[in-house]
């Protein structure tokens, strides 16, 4: 089922943190719930209409409830690398977008220079010129080294699909 195109929102489980924090770096909704029983988590799922990211293969064979299950996507990897290539070849995320804050999952806005002056070491006004800012946490991002290898990663995985991601811890 290719499901390219449509605004999906997901939720995922606590064996999924770093997965979690990509998506929301590539734009997309993802809650991470603290520690929570499977019903309640597919609970969550049913009631915001969520698409369930899992690695516990038997979540929805436990789960007592005669709502119906929420559409639920079994992530086959531990590597953060070759989970993205699952979503993104099954479909489930299909492009880059405005992202969002990897902490708390709130949409970056963009922050001018003179409002960072006050919220960012003197340093990095030397070197950078443009800045995103989480209203929830209070947090000023630019583009460092960690945003430019977060987009060679992203890249690679576009251009390469999973292959030797395997390999990589």
């Amino acid at each position: 089922m290719s499901n390219i195109g449509i605004n999906n929102l997901f939720i995922a489980d606590r064996m999924l943190g770093k997965l979690a924090r990509y998506m929301r770096l590539l734009g997309y909704d993802v809650l991470y719930p603290p520690p929570c029983s499977d019903s309640r988590l597919l609970g969550m799922a049913r009631a915001q209409g969520r698409i369930l990211l899992t690695r516990d293969r038997g979540i929805t064979r436990r789960d007592n409830s005669t709502e119906g299950n929420p559409v639920v996507v079994e992530i086959d990897s531990d590597h953060v690398e070759t989970q993205l290539s699952q979503m993104i070849e099954g479909g489930w995320i299909s492009s880059l977008r405005a992202p969002r804050c990897s902490i708390c999952n709130t949409p970056l806005e963009t922050l001018d220079v003179d409002a960072a002056r006050h919220l960012i070491p003197a340093f990095i006004m030397t070197t950078q010129k443009s800045f995103l800012y989480c209203r929830s946490c209070n947090m000023v991002l630019w583009e460092g080294s960690h945003w430019r290898n977060f987009h060679v990663k992203i890249a690679n995985i576009l251009l390469c699909g999973d292959q030797n991601h395997e390999k990589e811890g």
